[in-house]
């Protein structure tokens, strides 16, 4: 599989509004998401109020290239350039290949306790 990671920031010069930014970004990544088929969530830089950083990650199948995968980014970067309500001062991304041969369908990379709990919850499974 094809792994599309990418991070855009916008710049809000002379914001006051927390309630505002955070609508309009909420609103932004809810569009991105729609649009694109993609995760898209504000990650850093929460309390600044004229800044925003945004991930945002796609999973393509494997009988997709690493081109078909670039364009699919390039295309939600455009995307982002007509629709972006702030200015965008950074916008880059890298694509990855994940993953290797499947596992056959009795494999498994757990062991029998490791399944037993998760099979209990994955909140127990996690501890």
């Amino acid at each position: 599989m094809w792994v599309g990671m990418g991070r855009i920031v916008l710049d809000f010069y002379g914001n006051t509004d927390g309630a505002k930014k955070r609508r309009l970004i909420d609103e932004f990544c809810a569009d991105l998401r729609k649009q694109h088929f993609v995760s898209a969530r504000e990650v850093a830089d929460f309390d600044d109020l004229e800044r925003c950083v945004i991930g945002i990650s796609v999973v393509m199948p494997e009988d997709w290239n690493e081109a078909r995968t670039r364009g699919l980014m390039e295309k939600i970067g455009d995307s982002v350039d007509r629709t972006a309500f702030a200015r965008v001062t950074i916008e880059d991304y890298e694509i990855t290949e994940f993953g290797g041969e499947p596992l056959a369908s009795d494999e498994t990379p757990y062991s029998e306790s490791e399944l037993k709990q998760f099979r209990k919850g994955p909140r127990r499974f996690l501890k």
